[in-house]
């Protein structure tokens, strides 16, 4: 080859390697305020998105453990452990330390239009009890989670704080209830306090106590408002109050507000135009709020249910379909109670049956108990294994079955030739018996005949 050939080839080479696209995959990373800290210091997990297109969502959720952390709080793109973050943005999570030892915090989710995928990343954090030489020393922290004073303003109650139930009846017209309540230790935290919204029927309103420690007690208070023209429904055989009031409702995402007519009273709803479903708030006889998909041509209610994982917005269904070798259980995640399918019933990947809330398609899919993420089941290569495998054991099958037929074979020729033995070593003990003449007479008839057996009958005529 000349030099020109080569020179051309160098260029071309060149020239590709100039147009050729940087690609350059996402990533997301994790970093802490601190590698150390103490028991009862708090502690920031900062997710890092790089490498991102502008437009580009990144979805992702964050676990920790929570024995050696309590979560304080997110910044904005956050709810709570669940994050949403446009371009190379970065979003700051806050935990308190609650117990000596190390911890790991990681994040895991996927990007949206972007080649690289999913993401994960991962921290670590040593939790210590301080030590003399600390300006603050070491302390142990504090396990008071009572109450010394519980009030409803307007309201009598005959409060002790190892009472942690009371009750009251409101007249019709009260929307709302200002609750003020105290902790015996003050280092504690006392949440549910200040105006609370209550509706029609039965409420149920909750006031929390986290000790130092973080260790927690919950106050209820009760409180029942007489209803105007209540609307009761049957659900599953349980009666169930419609809700009234908007603002003890919450819209989920993709869905407008609308008002619906029931029983002839004007009702709050929501209603998307991917599902077509039209939610309705119901509200149990202990003041539980849950929103049911409300199917008017039947006049019937199903418990609409949303599950948020990495991105994936699904609404669990059941299904009658079984898959070979797994079990049929209840699985709860992020607080839902849904049926899966597990291998074993200590696995932490569960298959589900779900409608997916974006595209309006119903599909299985794969579920990261442990991370809780969620990705499209395929069986396509599961299949092809059962295929292989029936094609295995058919060819078992089928030398099983050639095997027995010859094994069949060989033990009828040997019972055939051991009576053959025994007929002939009869014909010899004739033999021994006889003069010269007698045996060359037989012999010199046995060949004339045309078979073996006349062979043998001949010489049994001697019998």
């Amino acid at each position: 080859m000349n030099k020109k050939k080569i020179l051309l080839i160098l260029f071309a080479l060149g020239i590709l390697g100039i147009f050729q696209p940087d690609v350059k995959a996402a990533s997301l990373t994790l970093s802490r305020s601190s590698s150390t800290v103490k028991v009862g210091s708090t502690v920031k997990v900062t997710a890092k998105i790089s490498g991102a297109l502008n437009y580009t969502y990144s979805n992702f959720s964050f676990n920790y453990d929570k024995q050696r952390f309590s979560f304080v709080s997110s910044s904005d793109y956050c709810n709570a452990l669940n994050c949403l973050v446009e371009g190379n943005n970065s979003v700051t999570l806050t935990f308190k330390a609650l117990t000596e030892g190390d911890a790991v915090f990681k994040a895991t989710g996927s990007f949206e239009d972007d080649a690289s995928g999913s993401l994960s990343a991962q921290t670590n954090v040593k939790v210590t009890n301080g030590s003399t030489s600390d300006s603050n020393p070491s302390k142990v922290l504090g396990s008071n989670n009572n109450l010394a004073s519980l009030s409803v303003e307007g309201y009598e109650i005959n409060f002790n704080k190892d009472t942690l139930e009371y009750s009251l009846s409101l007249a019709s017209d009260v929307t709302s209830l200002n609750i003020k309540a105290t902790a015996e230790d003050k280092n504690a935290t006392v949440g549910g306090i200040g105006q609370r919204a209550v509706s029609e029927g039965s409420n149920t309103l909750e006031v929390v106590v986290t000790a130092e420690n973080g260790s927690k007690k919950t106050y209820v208070i009760k409180a029942n408002v007489e209803e105007k023209q209540p609307i009761v429904v049957k659900v599953n055989d349980d009666n169930l109050n419609v809700v009234k009031n908007t603002d003890l409702l919450t819209k989920p995402l993709d869905y407008e507000e609308i008002t619906i007519n029931i029983d002839g009273v004007e009702v709050p709803a929501f209603y998307s135009d991917i599902t077509k479903f039209t939610l309705v708030g119901l509200k149990d006889e202990d003041g539980n709020i849950s929103l049911y998909i409300y199917d008017e041509s039947q006049n019937t209610y199903s418990l609409y249910q949303e599950l948020n994982l990495n991105g994936l917005k699904l609404m669990p269904l059941t299904e009658k379909k079984t898959f070979k070798n797994y079990i049929k259980e209840s699985i709860t995640i992020n607080d839902l109670k849904i049926d899966a399918f597990k291998f074993k019933s200590k696995s932490e990947f569960a298959i589900i049956y779900a409608l997916n809330l974006e595209t309006n398609q119903k599909d299985f899919y794969v579920l990261d108990l442990t991370n809780s993420t969620a990705l499209r089941y395929d069986d396509e290569y599961v299949n092809y294994l059962e295929k292989k495998i029936d094609n295995y054991l058919l060819v078992i099958y089928s030398l099983g079955a050639v095997v027995a037929l010859a094994l069949i074979i060989i033990l009828t020729l040997c019972i055939k030739n051991s009576r053959r033995k025994k007929k002939i070593k009869h014909i010899l003990n004739k033999i021994s018996g006889t003069t010269n003449d007698e045996v060359l007479d037989k012999v010199a008839l046995a060949e004339e005949v045309s078979t073996q057996d006349e062979m043998y009958n001949l010489f049994e005529d001697d019998k």
